[in-house]
This record gives structure tokens, sequence and C-alpha cells, in this order.
């Protein structure tokens, strides 16, 4: 019965590590959305930070022109992508292109979406917090489950006396 408690806290504190990687999950989702709305298929989008180095890589088919080069989705990237971007790397029907952050800003201009700040004092704080916190639980009911068992198990029998003594 403590298993399955158990089991479910271990759940409910793996989603709220998990949830907090979820807001970058929701906004590749949307750019792959944005992208297919532009007249690509096949889209395929994935955002990969190696540190604090902020690849996006966009792979979609338009099997109608031949010799798009990516531009539109580029523009699609810079424009309406709220994460940090330092490069982009853009796959049209097979050909991949890549473009810094400053290749970008000459082609486009400015952003017109502020990207979100990352790993700011705060988020990481309470990050820490929360693993602390998570780990203290998990210490906690580990030493009622053990604490329970203890308890619950029945005294030692009265040792006998040697072999050789029969009453």
């Amino acid at each position: 019965m403590q298993n399955k408690g158990f089991a479910r806290l271990l759940g409910v504190l793996l989603c709220v590590l998990v949830a907090a990687g979820c807001v970058s999950l929701g906004e590749v989702v949307k750019l792959a959305g944005r992208v297919q709305d532009a007249g690509y298929s096949g889209v395929s989008v994935h955002h990969q930070t190696s540190n604090g180095f902020d690849t996006i890589s966009v792979s979609a088919f338009k099997p109608t022109e031949t010799d798009d080069d990516g531009a539109a989705i580029f523009r699609l990237i810079w424009d309406t992508y709220p994460e940090e971007v330092d490069q982009a790397v853009v796959s049209v029907n097979g050909r991949p292109r890549a473009a810094s952050k400053a290749e970008l800003e000459r082609a486009f201009g400015p952003r017109k979406i502020q990207p979100k700040e990352s790993g700011t004092a705060a988020t990481v704080a309470l990050l820490v917090l929360v693993v602390l916190l998570a780990c203290a639980v998990v210490v906690v009911v580990v030493v009622r489950v053990r604490r329970r068992r203890r308890r619950q198990l029945p005294p030692p029998p009265y040792p006998q006396g040697p072999y050789y003594y029969q009453p």
C-alpha cells in the first residue's frame, strides 16, 4: 500500500520537474504550426541548447517549389519564436541552410519579439529549491515507511535452551 503512495509522489515530483521544460516545448510546437500554415509539410522542429548556445533546426518539405531557400522559415523563426536563437538551421526538401544570429539580424532587422531570458539567478534558485524539497520529501517518506515496517514486525521468539536441556 505504501509503495503505491510513494510511486504517486514520485510521479507528481517528476511532473513538476518536467513542467519547467514544457514552456519551450509549447513554443516549438507553435512554431511548427506556423511553418505548416506557411505551406510546408512534413515539418520537424528541434531546439537544442549546448553550453548556452541555442540552435533551432527546422526540416520541412515543399514539393511545389524545388528551389525554396527557406527564407520564409528563417523569417518565422526570427519574428515569432520567443526563445533565444544563436543559430538557425533550415532544411527544405533535403537542402540544409544555416544562419547565425548576426546574419538573421542583418537580413530581417531587429527581432519583433524579445527572447525570453533563460538561466536567470531566480530561475536557478527556484529550481534548486524544488530539487531540495523533492529530496526532503523522498527522505521523509522512506524513513516513515521503514519505521512503520519496523513496528509491524513481531517480537523474536524466546530463545530456547541448549539441545541437551529437556524440561
